[in-house]
């Protein structure tokens, strides 16, 4: 049996995490940090724009 991730887990294949951590890290983002990773806030604002959501309360 041939077991393939959902659409949403294939869009996040495509996005290549390095530039996004060599960004964080260089403008220290995260240093006060105390919820969530900046690639977690990434993944949750993109899932509000594919669901058309208008804040994110609604997800």
């Amino acid at each position: 049996m041939v077991r393939t991730g959902s659409l949403f887990s294939q869009l996040l294949d495509s996005f290549p995490d390095n530039p996004l951590q060599r960004s964080v890290k260089a403008h220290r983002a995260e240093r006060y940090r105390k919820g969530f990773t900046c690639w977690e806030q990434f993944v949750a604002m993109l899932f509000c724009q594919l669901a058309q959501a208008h804040s994110l309360g609604e997800i």
